[in-house]
């Protein structure tokens, strides 16, 4: 049987379209940051994970020319929220950590120091704490909450997208996620299953915005900008790779 991985956010459901009806696979749901881990120790075959694990001295395979999740601009899912009061985001001192991510807080790391000088103390948000509440400069979150946190921002916090922010840094787009396997497993080589899976995805993403609408409690068209534009699911040939190129020899954290 065929393990795969996937993530609990509205952003994966075109990716992994009908895989829960096949047989032949086990859909395990996770964070990305868990799916890496799990990839790492071989109880999943391939995982829609974070692609930072596909960097660094012990890189995972990693299906660039497949199924990814990417921006090529404003990516509305990966934000870092400035406190009020600060005039800058060169001046954060404080920065919390979405525990669910890796990809995402790497990101914020390298863009608050590029683009605004700022290297901060950084730390994890507590599990179901509130981080707007635990004073810290500016937090980091990802996924269907950051989605929320746009829509809703608390009053006087500015935000940095970090999607339109790599985009004014390098030119190029950013990859947050894809198709990575195991040691010693090309995800490429289950391709048929992936491609088609994406294909059902995209030709369903109306009726996914649909579905989404109420349990995130937000705006259906902005659901549907959202998976029609905002993200990306396929880059064009070789973009991919130097993006993630260009992320690795930028970023200034080790994998872990």
């Amino acid at each position: 049987m065929l393990s795969l991985g996937t993530v609990p956010y509205l952003v994966g459901k075109p990716l992994i379209h009908g895989l829960d009806q096949n047989p032949g696979i086990r859909l395990v749901e996770d964070s990305p940051a868990n799916l890496g881990v799990d990839l790492k120790e071989g109880s999943l075959d391939a995982a829609l994970a974070s692609s930072v694990f596909a960097l660094g001295e012990s890189p995972l395979p990693f299906w660039t020319d497949g199924p990814l999740v990417a921006c090529d601009g404003p990516a509305r899912s990966v934000l870092v929220l400035v406190r009020p009061g600060l005039p800058s985001p060169s001046g954060i001192r404080t920065l919390l950590l979405d525990p669910s991510s890796r990809t995402g807080r790497e990101l914020a790391l390298l863009i608050l120091e590029e683009s605004y000088g700022a290297r901060p103390l950084t730390q994890e948000t507590t599990p179901g704490a509130d981080p707007f509440s635990l004073g810290a400069d500016a937090v980091q979150i990802i996924g269907d909450a950051a989605l929320s946190a746009r829509a809703r921002v608390q009053e006087g916090w500015a935000l940095l997208d970090l999607g339109e922010e790599w985009k004014n840094l390098t030119q190029l787009p950013f990859v947050f996620a894809g198709w990575v396997g195991r040691p010693g497993f090309d995800p490429a080589s289950v391709g048929d299953i992936l491609e088609t899976a994406l294909e059902r995805g995209l030709a369903a993403r109306n009726q996914i915005a649909l579905d989404a609408s109420p349990d995130l409690g937000l705006d259906e068209a902005a659901l549907r900008r959202y998976l029609f534009d905002d993200m990306k699911y396929h880059l064009p040939a070789g973009q991919a790779a130097e993006a993630l190129r260009t992320f690795d020899r930028l970023r200034r954290v080790p994998v872990t």
